[in-house]
């Protein structure tokens, strides 16, 4: 029998870069390679395993969020792999099979084992270790030893950046093709959704594991988390890794060519928003001003790495905060480091 195709539909919080799903709230939407080509950038920058922290990471946001409503009585086999079936569908992370314990048109290995780990713990009402395998391509085999003695999810500390108190108002909806039931594309390509508590959460288990190190181009002296830089500037310095990786091409003529990329790359997604104060089309200074929310390293990671294709040039990055809102400048290395 042939799949009907059908679609996730995302309300978009215009002006800010949001996008936010029924089920799981705020989400971020990442193109398959995408997602594949920042987690090995991001790891290799921390230098450290994070395939756990991930994993724990998005396991507590989706029982923190009670995403699998609690199912009993008759069937509860029929209704618990319906349910199931839906979260996967949702995501685009791929299709949970109870028996085997496996999931199958996996997306990312590592977001299928957080989906098979919360769905497994949830259906056995209990906590588990996990590991796994991947027999097959887009296959991923999960194997369970109970661990009772896992604490429950606390509620997430917010990271500085992320102090978003704002109302969310949208005004329109950004539509995703379900294919083949459990796969999500966009334009054409494959994509998966992420919630922001997710990424947060594992963000935060990434903190004792940041590199301390100094680096030439990124200035952060004026912002009040001092503790946290580091991690700032390995997630803008993986972001910015990984849209140099792609193939998206940044042609820029004056300020107004950064607005529309910012729309079209950024804003659209789910990746954040920012305005654009000035740019300088002699020495391709960028000045923006950004509002506090979750996506913010990420937007500037993006940001970075369109300024470096369009240019052609090292970027140097400075940002300092302002009330609630950042102000962020990008500029060539290389001039600085002649001065």
């Amino acid at each position: 029998m042939r799949y009907i195709e059908s679609t996730v539909l995302l309300d978009i919080v215009p002006n800010r870069g949001q996008l936010i799903h029924p089920l799981f709230g705020e989400v971020v939407l990442w193109r398959q390679h995408e997602f594949h080509s920042w987690w090995n950038q991001f790891e290799a920058i921390i230098d450290h395993p994070l395939s756990r922290t991930f994993i724990n990471g998005v396991v507590d946001s989706l029982e923190f969020k009670n995403t699998m409503p609690r199912i009993g009585g008759l069937f509860r086999k029929k209704k618990f792999k319906k349910e199931s079936d839906n979260i996967g569908s949702q995501l685009g992370w791929g299709a949970f099979q109870l028996e085997k314990q496996n999931v199958v048109q996996s997306a990312h290995p590592l977001l299928s084992v957080a989906l098979g780990q919360y769905l497994l713990e949830t259906y056995h009402e209990q906590r588990f270790k996990v590991r796994w395998v991947e027999p097959r391509t887009q296959t991923v085999q999960i194997e369970t030893e109970s661990s009772p003695d896992l604490p429950r999810p606390k509620p997430l500390e917010p990271l500085p950046w992320s102090i978003d108190d704002e109302v969310k108002i949208t005004d329109s909806s950004l539509m995703v093709d379900q294919h083949s039931q459990y796969e999500l594309k966009f334009e054409g390509e494959r994509v998966v959704l992420i919630p922001i508590e997710s990424m947060e959460r594992f963000l935060l288990g990434c903190l004792p594991y940041a590199p301390h190190q100094d680096v030439k181009w990124f200035d952060t002296v004026s912002l009040e988390f001092d503790t946290l830089k580091h991690l700032l500037r390995a997630i803008i310095q993986s972001i910015s890794g990984m849209f140099l990786k792609s193939e998206q091409p940044v042609y820029i003529i004056d300020a107004s060519s950064w607005t529309a990329y910012i729309k079209n790359y950024i804003c659209e997604r789910g990746w954040g928003g920012a305005q654009v104060t000035d740019y300088d089309t002699s020495d391709y200074t960028l000045e923006l001003t950004m509002s506090m929310q979750s996506q913010f390293p990420f937007t500037v990671g993006l940001l970075c790495g369109m300024w470096e294709r369009a240019h052609g040039r090292a970027y140097r990055l400075s940002m300092h905060q302002e009330n609630d809102n950042f102000v962020v400048k990008i500029q060539s290395l290389l001039e600085y480091e002649n001065q």
